[in-house]
C-alpha cells in the first residue's frame, strides 16, 4: 500500500491516493480532481472508490468530478444530508460544490473491499454526526476527528463535544495495537503518541 499525500483547498486539506498495484482509492479530495486523475494515471493506476470521512465542503468538493471518472463514492449515511445543504459549510467560505450523491452508505462497523484493501469502517461522530475513520492494514485516516495534538472542532452543524470526546478516547484511543493517523489537516502522528499526549482527555 502506497499513500500519496496533496493538499486541497484554501484550508490545506489533506487528501491522500492509497495505491494498491494498479488499482487506488482516494480519501477526502476537497479539490483538485484533475490533478488527483493524473497523479493516478502517472502511477498506472484506476481510482475505484473514493473514501469520504465526512460531508465539510472542504473533504468532498472533488467528489462529482471523480464519480464521473468512474469512482465509487462511500461515505455514512448520516452525513448524506449535508451535501446540498448550507450545513456542509460551503457558504460560509464563498465556495459551491457540485452535487453528488454517494453509491454506498455506511454505518460503521462495515469491513470493505477497497481497491483490493480490506478497509475497516469506525463510526467517530462528534466533527458532524455521520464522521468517520478509515483502518486500513497500519494506518487510521482520522479525518477531522483527530489530529496531531489535537482534534476536530465541535461548533458546526451535527457537531457534539461529548460524542467527539467518545470517538477519540473510547473507539480510536481502544484499538489495539499500534497505527500511523493521517488526518484530514495538518501532520500525520501515531496512535499511540496520541494516546499520550492528546489534550482531550483533560478536555471537557
Amino acid at each position: 500500500m502506497k499513500i500519496i499525500t496533496s493538499h486541497t483547498t484554501e484550508l490545506e486539506t489533506n487528501t491522500y491516493l492509497v495505491l494498491n498495484g494498479k488499482r487506488a482509492f482516494v480519501v477526502d479530495p476537497g479539490d483538485g480532481a484533475e490533478d488527483i486523475l493524473l497523479r493516478a494515471k502517472e502511477e498506472d493506476a484506476t481510482i475505484e472508490e473514493v473514501l469520504l470521512t465526512h460531508a465539510h465542503f472542504d473533504h468532498i468538493g472533488g467528489v462529482a468530478a471523480l464519480q464521473r471518472a468512474g469512482a465509487l463514492v462511500v461515505m455514512h449515511r448520516d452525513d448524506v444530508p449535508l451535501i446540498s445543504s448550507f450545513k456542509n459549510l460551503a457558504f460560509y467560505a464563498g465556495r459551491t460544490v457540485e452535487k453528488f450523491l454517494p453509491d454506498v452508505t455506511v454505518a460503521g462497523g462495515e469491513t470493505l473491499d477497497v481497491a483490493g484493501i480490506a478497509v475497516k469502517v469506525l463510526h467517530t461522530p462528534g466533527h458532524t454526526s455521520g464522521g468517520v475513520c478509515y483502518i486500513a492494514e497500519d494506518v487510521i485516516f482520522s479525518g477531522d476527528t483527530l489530529f496531531e495534538l489535537s482534534y476536530g472542532r465541535t461548533d458546526f452543524p451535527t457537531g457534539s463535544f461529548k460524542e467527539l470526546k467518545n470517538s477519540v478516547v473510547n473507539r480510536l484511543f481502544a484499538l489495539k495495537g499500534e497505527y500511523r493517523v493521517l488526518p484530514g489537516h495538518g501532520a500525520p502522528t501515531t496512535l499511540s503518541f496520541e494516546r499520550e499526549h492528546n489534550p482531550i482527555r483533560h478536555d471537557a
